[in-house]
């Protein structure tokens, strides 16, 4: 015959199992509406097209697609601010990267925001090799005979950019110090004015990306002198790296992950960076990233968490290079 004691302790086992299967319960329908992605850059952006063709298949993953809020300006910051300060119930993420999450700490006097301790890392994604090109009507295929002209023209070579401290602007400023050449940055406030400069031969140089050069590549009017990879691209396999162009250590990329504000459970942290993996071997995004010249590098949120500290203390010395400096 049970005891009261016994009653209530069969009672408290009961609801402890209860809250058990609750917890599981819940876990399992998470998500149980669509996630918000936000992009900290414009709609027709590079890191935006990447965010929709992935959000595209990551709703076949977690059961609802999830939808894109474009919250651009200050070089990420708005964007990147506004996930910080959102809930941490694993339904507001951050599509972003090397410019939100290791540049602009060292590029900004004052940040609204801590890019490790005001975020939860969720997962690596993929890489942008910069691109090296020069208007081919510039007399030189290789960057050898890039700095031989630079050299011989000191403080005439203009390299474009897409403004302060971006990976175009640095790029440019590590391969003026690491040539001991002396070129004159040219920031570009559209990418339509930018292109029209280098084109028009206004500037001589550029490190971008490689989908918004190919148009003119094909076409003839920009040549390719090499790739900053830390291996060559598979979208140019014949052009040389950097490093092979005799710059040791010289990379420069954008790559992208995922984030969200600091303190989503670790469960739900978890469910998304699977998605995230298995989207990521879906042939649709193996071979749209492939054609936009982004390369496919999944890394757990361990381990991505890692990758950003790397990354902070390498582009410090960068931006300090450069010079570049925003209040």
């Amino acid at each position: 015959m049970l005891t009261r004691r016994d009653g209530l302790a069969v009672l408290a086992g009961t609801l402890a199992a209860g809250a058990v299967v609750s917890r599981a319960r819940a876990q399992e329908r998470f998500p149980d509406r669509a996630p918000r992605i936000v992009v900290p850059y414009a709609a027709g952006t590079a890191t935006d097209l990447a965010a929709r063709q992935l959000a595209g298949v990551l709703g076949d993953f977690l059961g609802h697609r999830p939808v894109i809020e474009n919250r651009g300006g200050a070089g990420g910051i708005v964007g990147a601010e506004a996930v910080a300060r959102s809930t941490p119930d694993g339904y507001t993420m951050l599509f972003a990267g090397s410019q939100t999450h290791a540049i602009n700490i060292s590029l900004y006097r004052r940040l609204p925001y801590d890019p490790v301790a005001d975020f939860t890392p969720i997962a690596r994604l993929a890489s942008q090799p910069m691109v090296l090109v020069v208007p081919s009507q510039l007399p030189v295929r290789s960057v050898a005979e890039l700095v031989a002209l630079a050299k011989s023209r000191p403080g005439q070579i203009n390299y474009a950019s897409s403004g302060i401290g971006t990976t175009a602007h640095l790029s440019g400023s590590a391969l003026r110090v690491q040539a001991g050449i002396e070129i004159t940055h040219v920031p570009y406030s559209t990418g339509a004015l930018l292109f029209a400069g280098l084109l028009n031969n206004e500037t001589s140089l550029m490190f971008y990306p490689w989908q918004p050069l190919k148009p003119h590549v094909e076409s003839g009017r920009l040549r390719v002198l090499a790739t900053a990879g830390a291996a060559r691209a598979p979208f140019l396999p014949d052009a040389p790296t950097m490093i092979e162009a005799g710059f040791p250590g010289f990379v420069a990329t954008s790559w992208f992950g995922m984030f969200g504000p600091a303190g989503v459970p670790a469960d739900r942290v978890n469910i998304l960076a699977e998605a995230i993996r298995r989207t990521l071997e879906h042939p649709e995004i193996v071979a749209g990233f492939a054609s936009a010249g982004t390369q496919v590098l999944f890394a757990p949120p361990a381990e991505f968490r890692t990758f950003i500290g790397t990354e902070i203390e390498r582009y410090r010395k960068v931006v300090a290079d450069s010079g570049a400096r925003v209040e």
